[in-house]
């Protein structure tokens, strides 16, 4: 999986909200987005979330990999806000991820790995926004 250049533009995310219409957002304020059945809460880094009536896999695909990861069944979660990651013990039990917003979410044992990889490819520099 390779990362998005640094001199390429966010990814936006066009949604439809029922009191504004339509808009598009620039997911750099995109921390993570979690599953809830059917609906996705969308969690931004000014502290706001929103729940949406869309499927993670809705999201997954209009998301660049360079940009967002799935972790779980239930997360998707933007690189750039991830601090620091930890493994369970036994390493093949997955792990958490601490994300800047002070939040910790889980890793599945099956992603883990390649989602270390995918991290440890990213600049120091970019490991924020």
């Amino acid at each position: 999986m390779l990362l998005c250049p640094l001199n390429q533009p966010a990814p936006v995310l066009h949604m439809h909200i029922t009191n504004t219409g339509k808009i598009s957002l620039p997911v750099t304020n995109l921390i993570y987005i979690q599953a809830t059945g059917n609906y996705s809460w969308l969690h931004w880094n000014d502290g706001q979330r929103i729940l949406m009536p869309r499927t993670l896999k809705f999201y997954e695909s209009q998301l660049s990999a360079g940009w967002f990861v799935r972790t779980h069944r239930k997360c998707l979660i933007n690189l750039h806000y991830i601090e620091r990651m930890q493994a369970y013990y036994p390493a093949n039990r997955g792990g958490l991820i601490y994300l800047r917003s002070g939040e910790v979410l889980p890793v599945s044992r099956r992603r883990w790995v390649a989602i270390r990889a995918i991290y440890k490819q990213l600049p120091k520099a970019t490991r924020y926004v």
